[in-house]
C-alpha cells in the first residue's frame, strides 16, 4: 500500500460548515512515525479562526435551526455521516496508520467502529423520551432534556477518529452546535470526519472541525460563548480546562489518564494469561489509557508469570504497519518515544529489572519503535507503577492475598479501568465492587460505546458513550404547572 493520502481540501479547513482558507499562514506537518518522513502537510486554524467558528457556533444555536430541525431529519443526517464514514472505510485506516502508526489491521478494524456509533445515536434520538411528567401534590410539573449549547470538543492523537465521533454523534444527536480540535500531529482522519459531515448537510455554523496548534486550542477552551468543553487527554491538560471553565462555570467532561491493573487469579493458568493479557498490555504500543500496565500476581506464581510474560512480549513482531505480519508498529510521535525511554531509565534507577525489552529494536535504524518492556522487582510506590507510561512498558507487582490484590490496585491517582483474570465470573463481581476503577472486566480490556466509559479519581470527570454520553450534553429544566 502506497504511504500517501490524498485529501480533498488539504490547505483549508472545515469552518461553519463549509471548506475555508485559515486566517493564518501556519501549517501542520504529518510525519509518519514509522519512516520519520513528512507525508502530509495541512492548514493550521488560528485563534481567529476559532474565535469565528464559535460565534458562528452561537448563532446556529440561539437561532435554534438545528435543535428544532424533526427529530426523524435529525437522525436521518446521522445516518448520512455514518454511510460516508463506511464509503471512506480503507481512507480512514490509511489516515490512522500514516499519523499515528498503528498496524494497518488494527486501523482498519478500529475504523469499522465510528459509523455504527451515529448510527447508534441516530436510533437512541429517535426513541429517547425527553419530555417526561412527573406527580407533585398540587398539580403538574414535567421535565425536560434541552441541548447543552456550544460545546467545544479537543482530541488526543492516540486514538483520534474514535474519540472525535464519541463526542461529535452524541452532541448532534442532543441538537448541540460543536467546534472540534483534533490533536496538531493527527489531522487526516480529522479531514476525512470533516468531509463526512459535509456531505449530511448540517446547517451553517452547526459543526466547524478545526485542526491546529496550542494557541487554537487556548483559544478554544477560554472562549466565554462556549458552554462546555469535552476533552480526552493527559491528566495535567485536563486540569488546565477544569480551571478554565470553572471561571465562568461552563460544563466539564474529562476522560483523562490511566495506571490500569490486571489481577491474576489462582484459577487461570499462566498461558492462557498470558495470551490474553499480553494484546491488552502493548494495545497501540502501550498509548491507550485503558491498557493493563500493572499486573499483579500472588507471590508464589511470580516468577512463573514473569518468564512467561517476557518469552510472549519478546515474540512481538514489530516493525511496518503498512506490513500484514507486523503486530506492533511505533508510538505516534518522537516525543512520546523520548518521554516512554526516560520512564525505563527512571525504572532502572528506582531498583527494578528490565527484563525483557527497554531500548530500540536493533532491526529498525528508523522510526519511533521502543521494544515490549517488561519489569519485575516493581514496588507499587515506584514511579513506573504510578504514572502513567503511555507505552509499552509493563510491571509486573506481587500480592500476597486478595484483599492486598485490590488495595494496590486502589492505591493510584487513576481509576480508568481494571481486569480480573480468573474462569469466575462470582470473583470478578466481587473485586468489582472493591475496586475504585469506571470499568472493570474479566480477562481483558473491554469497550462497548453503548455503554458509559469512564473513570475515577484523576482518570476524569464525566462519562462518554451510551445513554449517559448524550445526557453529557442535555440540560434537565422542570416546568411546574399549576
Amino acid at each position: 500500500m502506497k504511504r500517501t493520502l490524498e485529501l480533498a481540501n488539504p490547505d483549508a479547513i472545515y469552518l461553519a460548515g463549509r471548506w475555508t482558507s485559515p486566517t493564518g499562514s501556519g501549517r501542520l506537518s504529518v510525519i509518519d512515525p514509522a519512516t520519520e518522513q513528512e507525508v502530509a502537510s495541512v492548514g493550521s486554524a488560528s485563534a481567529q479562526d476559532v474565535a469565528q467558528a464559535v460565534a458562528s457556533a452561537k448563532d446556529s444555536f440561539d437561532s435554534r435551526i438545528w435543535q428544532d430541525t424533526p427529530v426523524p431529519e435529525r437522525a436521518r443526517k446521522l445516518r448520512v455521516i455514518a454511510n460516508e464514514l463506511r464509503a471512506r472505510h480503507e481512507q480512514l485506516a490509511a489516515a490512522l496508520t500514516l499519523e499515528m502508526g498503528s498496524p494497518w489491521s488494527v486501523s482498519f478494524n478500529s475504523t469499522a467502529g465510528p459509523p455504527r456509533v451515529f448510527d447508534w445515536y441516530a436510533d437512541l434520538l429517535e426513541a429517547d423520551v425527553t419530555v417526561e411528567k412527573r406527580e407533585r401534590a398540587n398539580g403538574e410539573a414535567w421535565t425536560t432534556l434541552d441541548p447543552v449549547g456550544v460545546v467545544a470538543a479537543i482530541v488526543p492523537w492516540n486514538a483520534p477518529l474514535n474519540l472525535s465521533v464519541l463526542k461529535l454523534a452524541p452532541a448532534l444527536a442532543a441538537g448541540c452546535s460543536v467546534v472540534l480540535k483534533p490533536a496538531p500531529s493527527t489531522p487526516l482522519d480529522a479531514h476525512l470526519l470533516a468531509e463526512c459531515v459535509d456531505a449530511a448537510g448540517l446547517p451553517e455554523g452547526v459543526v466547524s472541525i478545526l485542526p491546529g496548534g496550542n494557541e487554537a486550542g487556548e483559544a478554544l477552551i477560554t472562549d466565554p460563548r462556549v458552554d462546555k468543553v469535552t476533552f480526552t487527554g493527559s491528566t495535567a491538560t485536563g486540569c488546565r480546562i477544569a480551571h478554565a471553565c470553572a471561571d465562568r462555570i461552563a460544563r466539564v467532561a474529562l476522560e483523562l489518564g490511566g495506571k490500569s491493573a490486571a489481577i491474576l487469579l489462582d484459577d487461570m493458568s499462566i498461558e492462557e494469561t498470558v495470551e490474553r493479557l499480553v494484546p491488552s498490555a502493548t494495545m497501540q504500543a502501550g498509548q491507550a489509557c485503558s491498557a493493563l500496565t500493572r499486573v499483579l500476581v500472588h507471590r508464589s506464581r511470580h516468577d512463573a508469570l514473569v518468564e512467561a510474560l517476557a518469552a510472549r512480549m519478546r515474540a512481538i513482531r514489530l516493525g511496518d504497519p503498512f506490513d500484514p505480519e507486523t503486530q506492533m508498529g511505533p508510538l505516534a510521535i518522537e516525543r512520546q518515544r523520548d518521554r516512554v525511554e526516560e520512564y525505563i531509565a527512571i525504572g532502572r534507577r528506582e531498583g527494578a529489572r528490565v527484563v525483557t525489552g527497554g531500548g530500540r529494536p536493533a532491526h529498525l535504524d528508523r522510526g519511533f519503535y521502543v521494544e515490549p518492556t517488561l519489569f519485575d522487582h516493581v514496588d507499587n510506590s515506584m514511579r513506573i507503577a504510578r504514572e502513567e507510561i503511555f507505552g509499552p512498558v509493563v510491571c509486573v507487582i506481587p500480592y500476597d492475598n486478595e484483599e492486598q490484590a485490590v488495595a494496590i490496585a486502589n492505591d493510584s491517582e487513576y481509576g480508568l479501568y481494571a481486569s480480573v483474570f480468573t474462569h469466575d465470573d462470582d470473583a470478578v463481581w466481587r473485586l468489582a465492587r472493591k475496586l475504585r476503577s469506571g470499568n472493570v472486566a474479566r480477562n481483558a480490556v473491554l469497550v462497548d460505546r453503548t455503554l458509559p466509559y469512564g473513570g475515577y479519581k484523576q482518570s476524569g470527570l464525566g462519562r462518554e458513550g451510551g445513554l449517559e454520553g448524550l445526557r453529557s450534553f442535555q440540560e434537565q429544566k422542570v416546568v411546574y404547572l399549576s
